[in-house]
This record gives structure tokens, sequence and C-alpha cells, in this order.
């Protein structure tokens, strides 16, 4: 089954909203990326490169975590709605969380702070975190992406943060309008990328990591895989992924855990 999206230019169309202020840090790979094909045909590629995991969140200690309102590839929004056609194909490239207005957001994983800025309608306030293979345990690099921030994240282009530690504040930033009215839908939005390397282009509030892939966000917490095209033939048992968490105060649970919920548990 496949669950990711391996042509950079898709990437480079998931990524597609415009920025209007960005902060960043960058590493060029030469030639910038090819411009997108046409709209009817990206469509196709996007819903053709996104589809279900099959993951399902097993949270330890049967801690009470807030719960994925809308999973990687659904078709629809947290209420039920009818994802639009026109916006990647109709299905979701990311996982969604609902949460209250200025709730903490947490580094799933030790990394660096490689952009943040405020985007275009459906981005909103972002901020982007470079993780290495020593970061989550996997064979590649991750790259993650948490949108519609509250305000500009207090952490900088060039910071290192470790699992657990606040990258910033949820809100509705980017949501205003359009189906979820004037007051917008406080949530995260998390998307994230794999890539070969730590090589990496930026375009607005776009990364497009070298060899860049689109995962399931649950893809994060597995471990065990020799490489990105594991997560393809994994067993039934093995889809059930065991999450770790941070708790209000802190700490890491079970102890030792490189990976964490985004928001602290109970």
């Amino acid at each position: 089954m496949k669950i990711i999206v391996a042509l950079i230019g898709t990437a480079l169309i998931l990524f597609g909203a415009s920025s209007v202020h960005a902060r960043s840090g960058q590493k060029k790979l030469g030639a910038e990326p090819e411009q997108a094909a046409e709209a009817d045909s990206t469509q196709d590629k996007v819903r053709h490169g996104i589809q279900p995991s099959g993951l399902v969140p097993n949270f330890a200690n049967d801690a009470k975590c807030t719960a994925i309102a809308s999973s990687y590839a659904s078709a629809t929004r947290y209420d039920g709605s009818t994802r639009p056609q026109t916006r990647f194909g109709g299905l979701h490239g990311g996982i969604d969380l609902t949460l209250d207005e200025k709730t903490p957001l947490l580094a799933i994983a030790s990394g660096k702070v490689i952009a943040s800025g405020v985007g275009g309608r459906a981005e909103g306030i972002y901020i982007w975190l470079q993780h290495a293979p020593k970061d989550t345990g996997l064979p590649f690099w991750t790259y993650s992406k948490y949108q519609h921030l509250s305000a500009l994240p207090t952490p900088a282009t060039g910071d290192y943060l470790k699992a657990g530690d606040i990258v910033g504040l949820s809100g509705s930033t980017g949501t205003a309008g359009g189906h979820y009215g004037a007051s917008g839908y406080a949530h995260l939005h998390l998307t994230v990328l794999a890539g070969s390397s730590d090589q990496y282009h930026q375009d607005g509030s776009r990364i497009i990591p070298e060899g860049a892939r689109m995962i399931d966000p649950l893809a994060v917490f597995l471990q065990g895989l020799t490489n990105l095209d594991d997560i393809e033939v994994l067993s039934e048992s093995r889809r059930n992924v065991k999450i770790g968490y941070a708790a209000a105060d802190g700490s890491i649970h079970p102890a030792g855990s490189r990976t964490v919920w985004p928001v602290a548990c109970k």
C-alpha cells in the first residue's frame, strides 16, 4: 500500500501556499525546481500518491492524548465535511488535532529549526523542524511542519530543540473564512516529509528535501525500519504504532523515547 509522494515536484505542490513572510536558513541544491504541471494532472498525482497508511496510534501507558481529528489521506475534515477536490485531490496531506487556542505544541523529536513564517490560506503561521536519523531512530531524515500557529514562534532558525520542547502555540491562522467561518478553526496541522539527506531547498514557505517523500506523521513513531520502503510492507500487528509522549511536567514516557506526541498528554 503506497503511503508516500515520491516526486519532488509533487512535494512542491503539496506545500505550495504562498509565503507572505518567512524566516529561514537553507541549503541550496542547485537548480530551481521545475514549475508545477497543469492543475488537473497535478491533482491526479497527489490523489495517487496520498493513500491511507493503515497506521493506528496506541498511546504508551494508556495515556490520555489529543486524538487525531482528521487523519492522513482522509477525504473529510474534522467535522465530517468533504475536502475540496481543488486542493490536493481532496485528500489530506497530514494529520489534524483539534486544540484550544494557544495550546503548547511540542517537538515530535529532537531537531533543528530550519524555517518559520506566515503563509497563506490553509497554512497560516508555520514552523519547520529538521530531524536527523539519530534524533528519531529512523534510517532517513525527517522534516516536520506545524501549521496554524497563533503567533510567530519563539524558537529561531538554527535553534536546536529536544523532543518535547515547545515549538509554538496552536491557533487558527490561515483558516478564517470559507468553510470554517469568520472565526476559523483552531487546530494543529502536522505534515511530515522524509528525505535522503540533510540537504533541502526552500522556496517561500515550502521545504523540499533531497529525495523528498511524504509520509503519514505516525510513521515517525515506527522503530526497526531498515529503509523508507519498509513502511509499505508492515504486518498488521506493526501498524498498531506505540506512541511516546510528554507529560505536562515535561517528563517523557516511556523514559528514553526519542519521539513524542505533538501535544502533552495526561
